[in-house]
């Protein structure tokens, strides 16, 4: 066992915060992350910087944001042109900064940052997904350390297989980073497409806490979401809840497999998912990207984000936090001194964890292609270039985010743009912008969206 802490880290793939018990679902399944939040601390605010899986990801991992990286929307990776490219284009992350710092670091699950095929840099050990992720359960070709392995089976269960195995061939006189990325919640949501074992659990669940299905005004219709049945939706939220459930029972192993060879005891256990996901809460289902124009509804934003482990205070906290701030945080709790003199958003909260009173700052940005956004305890403003689309919503009064007051309240929509603004001043590269990706006919954005074809399937990235 060494001084410095093991670093485990759950980044997974659509899981709303919403969809746990211990934030609030009387209906769903999540024991092992419910004792984690128990005995750990658990965060109540906390949210992604981008709604959407591929910049999420990178937000998280390199402590930078979308404009200075240049990865804007998800990576169509089974497109070789996008799946053979490393879109971080040498940005280090955090297995860079923990391999360098000497700890032995894995990955096991969802990269979905380019060259899925390859281990990251600064990664000793990989198992991943390359090409598109395809569905739960069948036949798929992985990558496991430079070797392309086909198994048929259920892919929740590999990727804990695996980094089981991580850990079997860990040395022991190292401490260890690994991240495991489950894709289980991810789409397909139909029962069908999900483990029969999980599934039966919820046949007889009445899914009380989901909202009666209303369309958005702006919902993205692709797949006949308007259209669904009563028994579609039901097969939706089993298929969703069933693979919360999955999840759930594959972190119990890898915390049983920590326990068996007295790892355990030194190991800080994090739980957070890229972003949110909405099982037609607010009138969609998905993500960010589930309406035209791209949305931050607060269902595409908030994750649910837990902290257990060695020296980690039992608390709940109501900080606002993001993906940003995990980095900061992984790299104080290994002892990593700050990563140089560049520009890195958000902070470390280590000290919060373990207790300590700090001053916070709430306010959150975001962004997600030419949409920014920027958001404290009251208001959150959104901002679509070049013309709109803009909304203001008071989240005190109307957490729904029902009522745009944009129109009615021009004063705190010029304050929060102008700070909006002075953000992105500072934390961009201006030929990796949002603010270039190409831009769609303002006149009739959902539309030019719908019928466009790269566009419909996400937005250009560079």
């Amino acid at each position: 066992m060494t001084d410095r802490p093991n670093i485990l880290l759950f980044l997974t793939d659509d899981h709303g915060a919403w969809a746990n018990g211990c934030y609030g679902n009387s209906e769903v399944k999540t024991p092992t992350l419910d004792a984690l939040a128990a005995t750990g601390a658990r965060f109540t605010n906390a949210c992604t910087p981008c709604p959407v899986c591929s910049p999420a990801r990178a937000c998280l991992l390199t402590g930078k944001t979308p404009s200075q990286i240049g990865i804007h929307d998800w990576l169509e990776e089974a497109n070789p042109t996008i799946g053979e490219r490393d879109w971080l284009g040498g940005t280090r992350t955090l297995f860079d900064f923990l391999s360098a710092a000497g700890y032995h670091c894995g990955l096991s699950g969802k990269w979905h940052l380019g060259q899925s095929h390859l281990a990251p840099a600064g990664a000793h050990y990989y198992f991943g997904l390359p090409g598109w992720q395809g569905s739960h359960n069948g036949p798929y070709t992985y990558a496991l350390n430079g070797d392309m392995v086909e198994l048929n089976g259920n892919k929740s269960r590999f990727i804990t297989d695996q980094a089981i195995e991580f850990l079997d061939s860990a040395p022991t006189d190292r401490p260890f980073f690994l991240n495991i990325g489950y894709i289980a919640t991810h789409s397909p949501y139909r029962q069908q497409e999900h483990d029969p074992e999980q599934t039966a659990k919820y046949q007889d669940c009445r899914f009380q806490e989901i909202p009666a299905w209303s369309p958005h005004r702006w919902v993205n219709n692709e797949g006949g979401a308007n259209e669904l049945s009563e028994q579609e939706l039901r097969d939706r939220y089993i298929g969703y809840y069933a693979s919360v459930t999955e999840i759930d029972d594959n972190i119990a192993r890898v915390i049983g497999a920590l326990k068996m060879r007295d790892q355990l005891e030194n190991t800080i256990v994090i739980y957070t998912s890229d972003h949110g996901c909405a099982m037609g809460h607010q009138g969609f289902f998905g993500k960010g990207n589930s309406t035209r124009p791209l949305n931050m509804h607060e269902v595409s934003l908030r994750v649910p984000l837990i902290v257990w482990g060695a020296g980690i205070e039992t608390q709940t906290l109501d900080n606002y936090v993001d993906h940003y701030d995990i980095f900061h945080t992984i790299r104080a709790l290994a002892g990593i001194d700050a990563p140089g003199a560049d520009a890195f958003a958000g902070r470390s909260y280590a000290d919060m964890l373990r207790g300590q009173q700090i001053e916070w700052d709430d306010t959150r940005y975001g962004e997600y292609g030419d949409l920014r956004m920027i958001r404290d305890r009251r208001w959150k403003l959104v901002w679509r270039y070049p013309a709109g689309p803009h909304e203001l919503f008071n989240l005190e009064a109307d957490p729904e985010e029902g009522a745009n007051l944009f129109e009615r309240r021009a004063q705190v929509a010029a304050d929060y743009r102008a700070r909006l603004k002075e953000f992105y001043a500072g934390y961009t590269v201006e030929e990796r912008s949002g603010l270039r990706v190409k831009q769609l006919p303002a006149h009739n954005r959902k539309e030019a969206w719908r019928d466009g074809k790269r566009e419909a399937r996400g937005l250009q990235v560079y």
